[in-house]
């Protein structure tokens, strides 16, 4: 009979840091009418999140200068005044970059099992360059010279949805046997990760019906004969 047990956690590991974890099915196998003993084998999973930890790889300050032609609403006679306003700005670049495949090992029994984290995610913010303005001088029909700060950063990581399965030895299911508890580890061996759930599907044998015993062919032909003399003799009585 194939059944499952579950929970959810929210466990954090950082390289090098493992937790010790358990999973009690007494109570799923006592509503099936069940005993740990009867557990075949088992599959373990184990699920978890990695999110970027960032590090400044790198950072530049670039200056941009450009000009712009704009027609002011200073018109006359439908003839509208054009001036040139001039931009200066400074962008402040900045790299982060999270470059580890977060790695998570689970060991029970005898036997573990690993799994990576490692799904590209690149994007980039762009902040500043309307609302910190440094300084700005002219006038609206003599033209305006604007100075301004963008802050622009692109950010690099590896992460997302971590899972490892790691199928049951004879160890593992000699634990969960004996007492219908699997214990087992998971470790951080690179970077850091969140754990969210831990899933066993296992496999329990229903208690075979006893065996009927079959009565030996002697014994059944003298029971037979004995049947048959007894009705002989009743006739000649």
């Amino acid at each position: 009979m194939p059944l499952s047990s579950a929970f959810s956690l929210d466990q954090y590991l950082t390289t090098g840091q493992s937790q010790n974890l358990q999973i009690d099915v007494n109570s799923l196998l006592a509503g099936k009418g069940l005993s740990s003993a009867s557990i075949s084998s088992g599959v373990l999973t184990v699920s978890g999140f990695s999110s970027a930890d960032f590090d400044i790889v790198g950072s530049s300050v670039t200056n941009l200068n450009y000009s712009e032609n704009r027609e002011t609403t200073d018109c006359n006679k439908g003839k509208c005044k054009v001036v040139t306003d001039n931009f200066h700005i400074k962008q402040f670049n900045t790299n982060y970059s999270d470059s580890i495949a977060d790695e998570m090992k689970v060991t029970a029994g005898g036997a573990s099992a690993t799994g990576s984290a490692n799904d590209e995610n690149a994007f980039d913010t762009d902040s500043g360059k309307i609302e910190d303005i440094k300084k700005q001088t002219g006038s609206e029909n003599g033209g305006y010279n604007r100075w301004y700060n963008q802050f622009i950063s692109h950010y690099d990581s590896l992460g997302g949805d971590l899972v490892v399965q790691l199928s049951l030895d004879s160890l593992a299911l000699t634990d969960l046997a004996a007492d219908g508890i699997l214990n087992f580890s998971v470790n951080s061996m690179l970077g850091q990760f969140n754990l969210t759930d831990v899933r066993l599907d296992f496999v329990a044998q229903d208690a075979a019906p006893p065996a009927q015993v079959p009565v030996p062919t002697s014994l059944l032909l003298t029971g037979l004969g004995l049947a048959a003399l007894a009705t002989v003799r009743r006739r000649k009585a």
